[in-house]
C-alpha cells in the first residue's frame, strides 16, 4: 500500500511540477533568457490545450507547416507570442508514442479535433486555417487563465504582459511588410500567411481577439 501511495505521489509531482510557480531566483534567471511569466503562460496554455483536446501529429504538422525558403507558414518570425506557441507545438509533437504502462496505445488525453474543425484546418485557404488556429489558441489561453484562478490584480497584470507581447508581434509583422530587415526578407518570407492579413492569429488569440483582414 505504501509503495502504491509513493508511486501516485511521484506521478502527481511529475504532472504538476511544470505548472507550479517558479522560485524567485529561478524566475529571475528565466526572465533574463526571455522566458518571463507571460511567455510561460503562452507555452503552458498551448501545451495543456494540445493534450486536453488530443490533437494528432498530423494536425500539429499542419499548424507547423513549413515550406522551402520560408519560416513557419502560420507564424510571424521573431514574434514572442508565435515563438512560445511554436515551442509548445514542437514539444508536444516530440512526445512519446504512448504513455508508459498503459495497455491502450495513446499519447494524449482528448478525443481530437471535430471533423468540421479538422476540415477547416486542412483547407487550402490560409485564412481559414488561421481562423481555426486563432480559435484553438484562444480557447487554450482562456482555459488556462480560468484554471489559474488569478485574482483581479494578477489577471490584469498578466493580460497587460500579453498585450505588450502582442504589440511586439504586430510591430514585427509591420517591419516585415516594409522589408526593414533587408530586401528579400519581407512578409512573404518571414510571415507567409500574413501577406493578405492584418493581424497575427495567435497574438490576437493571446488577448482574446479574432483575426482581422488586411484593409486594401
Amino acid at each position: 500500500m505504501k509503495s502504491q501511495i509513493l508511486c501516485l505521489a511521484l506521478c502527481v509531482a511529475t504532472v504538476v511540477a511544470p505548472f507550479a510557480p517558479v522560485p524567485l531566483r529561478a524566475a529571475e534567471d528565466v526572465q533574463r533568457k526571455g522566458m518571463d511569466e507571460a511567455t510561460r503562460f503562452i507555452f503552458y496554455s498551448v501545451m495543456e490545450g494540445l493534450y486536453e483536446d488530443g490533437l494528432s501529429k498530423e494536425d500539429v504538422a499542419q499548424i507547423l507547416m513549413k515550406r522551402e525558403k520560408e519560416t513557419y507558414f502560420h507564424f510571424i518570425y521573431a514574434c514572442p507570442v508565435c515563438n512560445a506557441t511554436i515551442w509548445a507545438l514542437e514539444a508536444y509533437q516530440a512526445r512519446p508514442d504512448g504513455f508508459y504502462g498503459l495497455k491502450e496505445a495513446r499519447s494524449t488525453f482528448g478525443p481530437g479535433l471535430s471533423p468540421a474543425v479538422h476540415e477547416q484546418l486542412f483547407s487550402k485557404d490560409a485564412a481559414k486555417r488561421l481562423t481555426v488556429i486563432n480559435s484553438l489558441v484562444k480557447s487554450w489561453m482562456e482555459r488556462r487563465m480560468k484554471s489559474l484562478r488569478l485574482n483581479a490584480d494578477e489577471r490584469k497584470a498578466l493580460t497587460k504582459q500579453l498585450e505588450l507581447k502582442r504589440e511586439e508581434g504586430m510591430k514585427m509583422l509591420e517591419s516585415f511588410r516594409k522589408e526593414e530587415h533587408g530586401a528579400g526578407f519581407g512578409v512573404a518570407q518571414a510571415a507567409p500567411a500574413y501577406v493578405d492579413l492584418k493581424e497575427c492569429a495567435v497574438c490576437n488569440a493571446a488577448v482574446g481577439k479574432p483575426m482581422k483582414l488586411l484593409e486594401r
